[in-house]
């Protein structure tokens, strides 16, 4: 009879003690995170609100210093399909510094390109201007074209975008991926 006695009193016990631990939860708020507002795949960017001024570069170019001759040839081609470039030769001013040119050139821009070689994957510079020009994309869902030269390999990231490869083209294989991109840009 005693240990009934004793089982029936742990029994009692644990019950009670469950309903004061209930008891003494039940009223705190939860810690859970709102849900991520929903997007669906595939989505365009927002419109620009109403009265917003459009970009005053169609896009900016990102390249290394080795890169420059090739780069300079690149954009002088953008220039005449019509689209209005920014690049480093764009945003240099006497006297000016150059940190604040470029993050102002790549505000202004509507969309990026950053020419990825062996050399701008090591570029300081290259690689400031890459992650500020992937952050745009990821955020605001503005066009980031990875252009490829070289025996370049590409980060991560830039390998969630599709790529325009200038490695080893002829001059018709240049000329059509280089009308692509212009309409890439011009579509968005």
């Amino acid at each position: 009879m005693a240990e009934f006695l004793l089982t029936a009193v742990g029994t009692v016990a644990g019950v009670v003690g469950t309903y004061f631990a209930y008891v003494s939860v039940r009223g705190r708020p939860t810690r859970r995170r709102p849900p991520p507002p929903a997007t669906t795949a595939g989505e365009p960017p927002p419109a620009p609100a109403a009265g917003a001024r459009p970009a005053p570069y169609d896009v900016y170019v990102s390249h290394s210093p080795a890169d420059a001759p090739w780069a300079r040839a690149f954009v002088r081609r953008l220039r005449e399909h019509g689209l209005r470039v920014a690049d480093d030769e764009v945003v240099r001013t006497p006297g000016g510094l150059r940190v604040h040119a470029v993050e102002q050139a790549i505000r202004d821009s509507a969309h990026g390109l950053l020419v990825f070689s062996p050399e701008s994957t090591v570029d300081g510079w290259v690689l400031q201007e890459y992650a500020a020009l992937m952050e745009r994309s990821i955020e605001s869902g503005r066009l980031f074209i990875p252009v490829l030269v070289g025996d370049a390999v590409l980060p991560e990231f830039a390998r969630t975008r599709f790529s325009a490869d200038f490695r080893d083209v002829d001059d018709d294989i240049y000329a059509h991926r280089l009308e692509q991109i212009v309409t890439a840009l011009r579509n968005r």
